[in-house]
């Protein structure tokens, strides 16, 4: 350990008599998890216009995010530390919520105009067909996001529809949910996250051309070894300190999915970053109806946004001296019908993630969604900053 770049030596301090008394025989503390229908549930609000009088379809999410981190033992590794606690962590939410949830209200509001349609109504589901991201603030958990949905284009197969995301300027009145729609009356601050989704309506098969090998494919032999969920849980934050820290923490209060990472240790060994690949194992926590596409979509991109960019940040080195990781844009495609997207409790789909570009400061990271059969359902392609603690020379947070 002594090697490991901690910020000072009272981090390392800290952490080295950790290390040494924890007690590596407790199993993890068990908490609860919400499911889909849970952790993404929305409350209608009453529509109103935008500024250029267009019809806006208004949503408030229901509980709050789930915010990496939160669910690690903190208070008993500091427990006998006098003075000022080092920071572990920022004020943001998982940004895979609002990432997920934007484009659910953008459905729901289509599936409510879908269901105004007279007996010529097109054939075929009209699924979530790509959703185009901007993060510009973080997510604060003891408070919901409200959501104004407006319409950029409508066709008989094809739409599409911005959202924007903010949140009221201070604390909800129960700050641990379910949020009260009055909430939604609050002054709100600024936009936090905008996106546009656009909508594929389900269209025949004319010719099906992906790469050679599926993932399943091309690590055979590593996936193998063992079944997916014999595989590590994904940790809640898989930063490399925080990892040694507190090994095999279990889920937490992680929602919807259950993810397993695969260990690429020996595959990544003295490759260049690009060349390095992640892989993550991912089914339902709970089952969802089948016949609710775009709810198993955006499971797909809440699963896809999990992280990512962390774990460049060790592949960097920055391990042990992480500063800042952020989403700035996050652009999801599905490839197929969106019938082909639907999840269930028993079979194990595959994110296969890489880094082809690290510049300036920023992480460009690209993920290929794999089904159990070996199809390329979905890619993800994300650019977010990512830097190691400018201040001390190593990570200033624990």
């Amino acid at each position: 350990m002594s090697e490991k770049p901690y910020p000072s030596e009272r981090h390392r301090s800290i952490a080295e008599s950790w290390i040494e008394e924890r007690d590596m025989s407790a199993p993890p503390q068990e908490i609860p998890r919400q499911s889909f229908q849970e952790a993404l549930a929305i409350t209608p609000l009453p529509s109103g216009k935008d500024g250029e009088g267009r019809p806006v379809k208004r949503y408030m999410s229901q509980q709050p995010a789930w915010k990496p981190g939160d669910d690690l033992p903190w208070e008993a590794l500091f427990s006998s530390l006098d003075g000022p606690r080092p920071k572990h962590g920022g004020p943001g939410v998982f940004g895979g919520h609002v990432y997920a949830q934007a484009p659910l209200c953008a459905a729901r509001s289509l599936e409510q105009e879908e269901q105004h349609w007279s007996n010529g109504k097109p054939q075929g589901k009209l699924g979530i067909h790509s959703i185009q991201g901007v993060f510009t603030a973080p997510g604060l958990k003891d408070r919901p996001f409200v959501y104004d949905v407006a319409p950029l284009s409508d066709g008989r197969s094809f739409s599409a529809r911005i959202v924007n995301a903010r949140q009221p300027q201070e604390p909800s009145k129960e700050p641990l949910g379910p949020f009260p729609a009055s909430d939604a009356d609050l002054p709100l601050k600024g936009v936090c996250f905008s996106c546009i989704t656009t909508f594929k309506r389900s269209h025949p098969v004319i010719d099906d051309v992906q790469s050679t090998q599926s993932a399943q494919e091309t690590y055979a032999d590593i996936l193998s070894t063992r079944a997916p969920h014999e595989w590590d849980l994904s940790p809640q934050t898989d930063v490399d300190m925080i990892k040694e820290l507190f090994p095999n923490a279990g889920h937490g209060a992680f929602p919807i999915l259950d993810m397993h990472k695969v260990d690429m240790t020996e595959f990544n060994a003295g490759k260049p970053i690009p060349e390095r690949r992640e892989l993550i194992y991912y089914r339902l926590m709970k089952p969802l109806d089948e016949d609710d596409v775009n709810g198993h979509i955006v499971c797909h991109a809440y699963e896809a946004d999990r992280n990512g960019l962390i774990m460049c940040g060790n592949h960097l080195g920055y391990g042990y001296n992480l500063g800042v990781a952020a989403s700035l844009s996050y652009s999801f495609y599905v490839h197929v019908n969106p019938e082909e997207m639907v999840l269930d409790t028993e079979r194990w789909w595959i994110q296969e993630i890489t880094w082809p570009r690290v510049n300036a400061g920023r992480c460009m990271m690209e993920s290929k969604l794999w089904s159990p059969e070996g199809k390329h359902i979905a890619s993800g392609y994300q650019d977010g900053i990512i830097q190691p603690d400018k201040f001390s020379g190593g990570y200033g947070k624990l």
